[in-house]
């Protein structure tokens, strides 16, 4: 029975991983047949998604470029009347969103900005191309100009600083120019700091404090201190939330102050920064939380350049575990990470280089693009089309394996359709199991119910037996005799042992009285009879005794020799066995129970139990 349990659960284990596999067939089929379908959609509508996300793909173009061109030609006309307007023509090159800067002729004909006009446009177009990068960039909005308007005709210079006045306003950024320029006559909303003194004697600035215009967690430069720096020993320019400038005539040192954060954040530093006589060059620049930046140039030291953060106390900001102090010579990333002013596509979009005016106009156009992110929207759409064509090439690979799949699942599926047919043999298997299960336990039970009818059947005869027995037992009186004979054996037993021992006594009695015959005689008169005469009577009793115990014993065994009889009679007459244990018996131990007692408990026991 146990091999065909084990059979049967083999095979119904088997059957239920042959059930899971049919299971997960028919769930990759249905999942497969429901992606085929999906698919199928998708490639039904292909061409028109293609045309939606192209048309889509114009109009992005379109309105990018009609918003920059409106900004451009505004800026442009308001500083140079009469000017061309401003036209961008965006292209793909290698797959990238490409921008040319152009100015549109009265024919309609486009033609380069840089390559085909004169130095005040491209200034000017440069000045509103690095506003647009500082806002689209997402960096820090601060703008540094040296001699931007230096192409520009005088009488058009108010023009200029008008339009960077307004521009700045609008898009909240931060501007410091330098300029030759007396521009304190062109707006009263400028702050303007002067450059005074002679470079040979040491140069000074001129800078009212700013500090009451700005707020303490205010994004911005609160000021720019130079310490040993070219000429100036210790000079500080204050800086406000606006539009700043930094007038003088040429060849004061207005640009040692461009080159000084062109060193803080872009790392451009050379020796030469460093003040002649002094062992190094300190740049600080006030920032958010009354905090300050501070970089070191020190020649033939290592590191040369140090970076740092100081609290208002001068202590060294540690925050999160990181002290800001780093050197080196390229920037730290925390500093372009705090103060958020660097390199957008390794152009320096915040601070203007004075012998390199021109700002992305030289560059590619894909390059124009990147900074600007013009075309950025058209990139993500033509995204859009190459997933979609991705997409759609995938969901023909899908129909055409799908398919081959889904005819191979089928036919599994038909080779496991026999499972149910074999779950319900099995299934009757294992009832018939169970019944003969039952079986073989039913036939367990007759069988020891048969061993214990045997067992009964003995101990019943055994019953019988002694029933039978102890039927032909003697009456109860026969018995009482019996038992009075039995004791008057025993008594006449003892008087017998009795007997012999005085029959001893009576022979040692006889040889004393031998040995006094012996004697002789003629015997000493003693002086007191007594104890002869006593010894004498004493013999004289012991023979009388010893006649009498003879008689005795004649007599007892005169009635032993009758209750031997007796019980050989008895015996015989019980088939020699005990009439009360039942167990085989002899005339000699049928009176003495323990010698035969010990094997009648057995079955005594058995019957009782």
């Amino acid at each position: 029975m146990q091999t065909i349990d084990h059979d049967v659960a083999r095979a119904e284990a088997s059957l239920a991983r042959l059930e899971g596999r049919r299971d997960a067939v028919a769930t990759r089929v249905a999942e497969l047949t429901r992606d085929v379908e999906l698919a199928k959609g998708r490639l039904a509508v292909k061409d028109e998604v293609e045309t939606f996300i192209e048309a889509v793909h114009g109009s992005a173009s379109r309105r990018s470029l009609s918003a920059f061109e409106t900004l451009l030609t505004a800026l442009v006309q308001e500083v140079l009347p009469g000017e061309k307007p401003v036209a961008l023509d965006l292209s793909t090159e290698r797959g990238l969103a490409s921008l040319d800067v152009c100015v549109r002729r009265p024919d309609g004909t486009l033609e380069d900005v840089l390559e085909d006009n004169g130095g005040a446009l491209t200034n000017v177009v440069g000045m509103a191309l690095r506003l647009i990068a500082v806002v689209k960039a997402d960096v820090a909005r601060f703008l540094a100009l040296d001699e931007a308007d230096c192409w520009i005709a005088p009488d058009r210079v108010s023009s200029f600083y008008r339009v960077l006045e307004d521009g700045a306003a609008r898009l909240g950024v931060q501007c410091l120019a330098v300029s030759h320029h007396d521009l304190s006559q062109f707006s009263g909303s400028f702050h303007i700091a002067r450059i005074v003194g002679e470079p040979a004697s040491g140069v000074d600035v001129q800078s009212s404090d700013t500090s009451a215009a700005w707020d303490a967690a205010q994004p911005g430069l609160r000021f720019i201190r130079l310490v040993n720096v070219q000429a100036y020993q210790d000079a500080t320019l204050h800086l406000s939330p606006g539009v700043n400038a930094l007038i003088g005539p040429n060849n004061r040192g207005k640009s040692t102050f461009i080159r000084a954060l062109r060193a803080v954040f872009y790392g451009e530093a050379r020796d030469s920064l460093v003040r002649a006589g002094a062992k190094a060059a300190l740049v600080e620049i006030g920032v958010a939380g009354n905090r300050t930046l501070r970089f070191t140039r020190q020649p033939r030291r290592s590191p040369v350049n140090i970076w740092s953060l100081h609290e208002a106390d001068g202590a060294v900001v540690e925050e999160a575990g990181m002290r800001y102090e780093t050197g080196g010579r390229t920037v730290p990333d925390w500093v372009a990470d705090l103060i958020r002013i660097r390199k957008v596509e390794d152009l320096d979009v915040h601070i203007a280089h004075q012998k390199f005016p021109v700002f992305l106009l030289g560059e590619t156009p894909a390059r124009r693009s990147a900074v600007l992110s013009i075309g950025q929207e058209a990139g993500y759409i033509r995204d859009m089309l190459v997933i979609h064509r991705e997409r759609c090439r995938r969901d023909s690979d899908l129909v055409r394996n799908g398919e081959r799949e889904l005819i191979a699942l089928s036919e599994t599926l038909e080779g496991l359709q026999a499972l149910d047919g074999l779950k319900e043999k099995l299934s009757a298997l294992r009832s018939r199991s169970t019944d003969l299960k039952g079986a073989a336990a039913h036939l367990d039970r007759l069988q020891r119910s048969a061993s214990r009818l045997a067992d009964l059947g003995g101990r019943l005869q055994t019953a019988n037996a002694r029933a039978a027995i102890t039927a032909a037992l003697p009456e109860a009186e026969q018995l009482a005799n019996l038992t009075r004979n039995v004791e008057r054996s025993r008594e006449r037993e003892r008087i017998g042992r009795r007997v012999v021992d005085l029959g001893r006594h009576l022979a040692g009695s006889k040889a004393r009285l031998a040995a006094l015959q012996s004697l002789p005689q003629a015997v000493p008169v003693l002086e007191s009879m007594a104890p002869a005469q006593n010894m004498l009577k004493r013999i004289e009793d012991l023979g009388n005794a010893a006649g009498i115990a003879r008689g005795r014993i004649a007599a007892i065994d005169e009635g032993l020799t009758a209750i031997k009889a007796e019980m050989e009679r008895f015996i015989a007459e019980t088939g020699g066995l005990c009439p009360t244990c039942g167990s085989p018996v002899k005339p000699e131990n049928l009176l003495d129970h323990h010698s035969h007692s010990s094997q009648s408990f057995a079955p005594a026991e058995r019957l009782t139990a």
